[in-house]
């Protein structure tokens, strides 16, 4: 794992999260915060603030999905970055982890330097974008 955030360089390709999880998570949010304000100001009852609390965060995580890229893939280096959500840690797959990244026509996979082949998490990208990235990648067929 990689300290991050990183600023992609113009030939990075930049693939957004899907736009349906992200909205059910801020959706979830506000529901918890309206049950949250009916129960601290309609009930008063004081366990309310705590739902009001939550329901902010999760209205923040779902705003920052949307606003933040899934990961930022660097053709020139074969650098395939997650971006961490809080943006604490980048999470690093490919050449500078010492991997190699290619298609073999349904994921994305990894070869570790021990020789195995793992799948890169993916399925939360966008297809559109998820496709700009695989069109960068050598393609293997089993």
């Amino acid at each position: 794992m990689q300290p991050g955030p990183a600023r992609p360089g113009p030939h990075a390709v930049v693939v957004r999260r899907k736009w349906f999880g992200s909205t059910l998570v801020a959706l979830c949010g506000a529901l918890v915060v309206s049950g949250g304000v009916v129960l601290a100001f309609g009930l008063d009852n004081y366990g309310g603030y705590g739902f009001i609390v939550s329901g902010a965060i999760f209205i923040a995580t779902g705003v920052a999905q949307l606003a933040r890229p899934f990961m930022v893939f660097d053709p020139a280096t074969f650098e395939l970055r997650l971006v961490n959500l809080p943006g604490f840690r980048d999470r690093v797959l490919g050449a500078p982890a010492g991997e190699r990244l290619y298609f073999d026509g349904r994921s994305v996979m990894r070869v570790l330097p021990n020789g195995s082949h793992v799948p890169a998490p993916t399925w939360p990208a966008r297809r559109a974008d998820l496709a700009r990235v695989v069109a960068l990648l050598p393609h293997r067929s089993h």
